[in-house]
């Protein structure tokens, strides 16, 4: 001691300052979750904040003159730290493997579902595919979505959905245009630059360019305003592929109607911007073409939108953006327009969903596989099971969303989320601690809200 005052080593300065990061992040943790409006992770969050405050403060207090056993303290929590975030374990994803054949879109469920009994394309189909007819004919014997009879039907949001899904039919019939005769030259880079800001500022939140991969174009028409069953002809080189962010306390209804009336509202504004950017780029002279819900897509929207570097598929079947996970719903524009691509990347989703599961376990159907990947028209992946889903859909009469959800990168962008997912893009122990934490903090499994 000297003047009566005890003097503090700098080991000891070391210790405190090593507890009050956990402690702090885990006090940023509480208010973030207090905002989200998970009140169970804030509770959780706010015990082992103060729990950590006090076990180092009282630590501190009887080990102040051990310097060893602070130190063995200060370079544990920092190896964690290390650990965390440094790239052990790799952040590299595999390369995704290509497709063999195209698909046709007659054979996706959602075509499948509006084949009526009598019909031309009724009978053709099922002569094409007998195989899928019986399962077809008990889904069409439910209810329809947005329906009396779905489980989580509401009169007055079924018909403002149903509206909005209205107006998104209309607008498929206006995908494609005349071309300028008056053809611009542009540099590639230079005009890239400028197709993305102006996405951004019709509202899209992420944009990218692929090369078009023939693979991703479907082979026929299945729904839509063009001729069932027709050839899909498009040559386009280039994909310009956007996200729009769905509100995360909308998501976090589903699978009540406010998550399905969440889903329209964003179909409305990236049909607003695949319009917008498609007729632009035919007026100043490349043909171009919006792939819109209503429904008139020609190409596979997740595939496409990964080749662009948007993210990654994950076990879900959805792609899942660094910035707002399985939470959005995706755009594009399809064109001749000279671009630059830009390249695809991994921020650790597929190593986090071979361990995660955690939309697995909370699909009700059973619809996402909780085992490997399995192959798939020469492709590797987690193969949702269409059918099952989309019965569950028709049984509660909304679109579900339980997978989205869930999902441990669905989360809002907020600072503490960004440095867990900092971690998760490089670090195995990373995403292994984040796996187990995400059911510590918000359960494992979620409870669905009563119908009302």
């Amino acid at each position: 001691m000297v003047g009566g005052v005890r003097q503090i080593s700098v080991t000891a300065l070391l210790f405190l300052a090593t507890g009050t990061v956990p402690v702090i992040f885990l006090a940023l943790f509480a208010v973030a979750s207090w905002r989200e409006e998970q009140f169970r992770a804030a509770a959780i969050s706010s015990i082992a904040s103060s729990a950590t405050a006090l076990l180092w403060l009282v630590a501190f207090l009887f080990l102040w003159r051990h310097e060893g056993i602070l130190a063995a303290a200060v370079l544990g929590v920092t190896g964690l730290v290390l650990l965390f975030f440094l790239p052990l374990g790799g952040e590299e994803g595999a390369a995704p493997s290509e497709p063999s054949e195209k698909v046709d879109e007659r054979d996706t469920m959602f075509a499948r579902a509006e084949y009526t009994p009598g019909t031309d394309e009724y009978d053709e189909y099922y002569e094409m595919r007998p195989e899928n007819r019986e399962m077809d004919d008990r889904i069409r014997n439910l209810p329809m979505l947005l329906t009396p009879g779905g489980r989580y039907y509401e009169p007055t949001r079924a018909a403002y959905v149903a509206a909005l899904f209205a107006l998104e039919k209309r607008g498929a019939s206006s995908v494609d245009g005349p071309v300028a005769t008056d053809r611009r030259r542009y540099d590639p880079q230079e005009i890239s630059r400028l197709i993305k800001d102006l996405a951004r500022h019709l509202g899209a939140c992420e944009v990218g360019i692929a090369a078009l991969n023939p693979a991703y174009v479907y082979s026929h028409v299945g729904r839509g305003p063009e001729p069932w069953g027709s050839e899909i002809r498009n040559t386009h080189p280039y994909a310009v592929a956007f996200t729009v962010e769905m509100d995360h306390e909308s998501v976090a209804q589903a699978p009540g109607i406010r998550a399905t009336e969440e889903t329209a509202l964003r179909y409305v504004d990236a049909q607003k911007i695949s319009l917008t950017l498609a007729e632009y780029i035919r007026g100043v002279g490349y043909s171009a073409r919006a792939h819109v819900s209503g429904s008139n897509y020609q190409i596979m929207l997740p595939p496409v939108a990964r080749d662009a570097g948007l993210g990654e598929i994950g076990r879900l079947g959805y792609l899942i953006s660094p910035k707002f996970g399985a939470r959005i719903r995706l755009g594009a524009v399809t064109t001749e327009l000279p671009l630059m691509p830009d390249q695809s990347i991994s921020f650790g989703v597929q190593e986090f969903c071979e361990k995660c599961r955690k939309c697995a376990v909370n699909c009700p159907p059973g619809a996402i596989p909780r085992g490997d990947k399995t192959i798939v028209r020469s492709i590797e992946k987690w193969q949702v099971h269409a059918e099952k889903c989309y019965v569950y859909w028709r049984v509660l009469g909304t679109d579900c969303g339980l997978c989205m959800r869930v999902c441990p990168f669905s989360h809002p962008d907020s600072f503490v989320h960004t440095v867990l997912r900092a971690g998760i893009k490089r670090s195995a122990f990373a995403r292994r601690l984040c796996i187990y934490g995400d059911d510590v903090f918000y359960g494992s499994k979620v409870e669905l809200q009563k119908p009302r």
